[in-house]
């Protein structure tokens, strides 16, 4: 199913549908390269535009019926997307399924919901993630390698060239960057152990005892810019976040040098309790690994989108408690290491940005400002919860 992609956590996936828009919009052209590299090129200044419910004919120079479809059906259960959704068919599946992704691939989290799927069906499978977004070179190669390997063993009986583990990971990290095997996913031997928001700007393993809160201030005119991660076209999805992190809007919080590596490996997730001045705002929650030289690295991230109706909210002081999965991980904390949990509420193109109205993001007219506070807290207990493995 293609509308988690599309509208993770409630907001669109912006800059990854604006990339494929014109990619399948100008396939056909008798002079593919040049316009597709010309529209492409042109996609950021032209996401940055006040109103996009014409981006369609900006990039592409006519309307695209599809794309406008896509765009007017924001809800999975909008005749659109229930159209070209097949995920209830995936446990049926009798075929032998090999999935080959990245850490960084934009669409990553649903594919292993299909793993998930035939994993619990008991159908033959096999999954490999590696170091890869979803264009990388390494992941083309690995497709046609493992591919054919693949085919060869189940469709003419010679295995030699197949690795016959069910999961294997490539592990990110210092120290690491190796590939590891598995029989499941996420793997056995993986718990969940939470870090807690213990101060302004720190991690604890340990819950607080005291509470207390972080404000910073979101303006849709100036939205929080996304940096590395999980699109579908990019040349480097990690980067160091400290510039980014020095802004206004966004907020860090960051555990003490470790004494001995870490390793993670499943899903993460976070949950964050929060007041905002709005009742429309986007939360972005990002894990970094912040090396002895201060350098923050991205490992995985999302967004939600916060709404009436969507989440938990307490009558009597309107604090917000939001709950979501970010992208899964598998990396390798190093000793004198430390694990960053940075928060804001954008990462524009990325994201589309939140108008902090309840308008639709495409067509607002009207913009505000929201203040946001992270809470902490034994009341409030805000956390990120990583897979350790044992």
């Amino acid at each position: 199913q293609f509308h988690g992609q599309s509208f993770p956590g409630g907001s669109m996936s912006l800059e990854t549908s604006a990339q494929w828009l014109v990619m399948i919009a100008l396939q056909e052209s008798c002079v593919v390269p040049l316009p597709m590299a010309v529209g492409l090129a042109r996609l950021r200044r032209l996401l940055s535009r006040p109103s996009l419910n014409d981006l369609d004919e900006l990039v592409t120079g006519g309307q695209v019926a599809w794309f406008r479809e896509a765009l007017s059906s924001p809800q999975r259960e909008d005749d659109f997307w229930v159209r070209r959704d097949f995920s209830a068919g995936v446990p049926q599946v009798r075929a032998r399924v090999q999935m080959i992704t990245g850490w960084y691939d934009a669409f990553t989290p649903w594919q292993l919901e299909d793993y998930a799927a035939l994993e619990e069906a008991g159908r033959p499978r096999q999954l490999i993630i590696g170091p890869w977004t979803h264009t990388a070179e390494g992941l083309a190669g690995a497709g046609v390698r493992e591919g054919l390997a693949w085919l060869r063993s189940h469709l003419l009986g010679d295995s030699s060239l197949v690795n016959p583990t069910a999961v294997r990971l490539f592990v990110t990290g210092e120290g690491a960057k190796e590939w590891r095997r598995f029989e499941h996913w996420p793997p056995d031997r993986a718990s969940e152990r939470p870090l807690w928001i213990a101060g302004p700007d720190s991690l604890a393993w340990q819950p607080p005892e005291a509470g207390g809160g972080r404000r910073y201030r979101y303006d849709p005119a100036d939205p929080t810019p996304s940096v590395g991660g999980p699109i579908m076209l990019t040349s480097k999805p990690v980067r160091d976040n400290r510039r980014h992190e020095a802004r206004a809007d966004v907020v860090t919080f960051t555990g003490p040098p470790l004494e001995a590596a870490l390793e993670a490996i499943g899903p993460v997730r976070v949950e964050l309790w929060a007041r905002a001045s709005e009742p429309y705002f986007d939360l972005f929650a990002r894990v970094c690994d912040v090396d002895p030289r201060g350098r923050s690295w991205n490992l995985c991230d999302a967004l939600a989108g916060v709404a009436p109706g969507r989440f938990a909210r307490s009558e009597e002081d309107g604090v917000w408690r939001v709950q979501f999965d970010l992208w899964p991980i598998a990396h390798r904390f190093a000793a004198g290491h430390r694990v960053r949990l940075q928060v804001s509420s954008g990462a524009h193109p990325r994201y589309v940005r939140n108008p902090g109205t309840g308008e639709d993001p495409l067509t607002a007219k009207n913009h505000r400002a929201v203040d946001v506070e992270i809470l902490y807290g034994p009341e409030r207990p805000s956390s990120l919860v990583l897979p350790l493995l044992a």
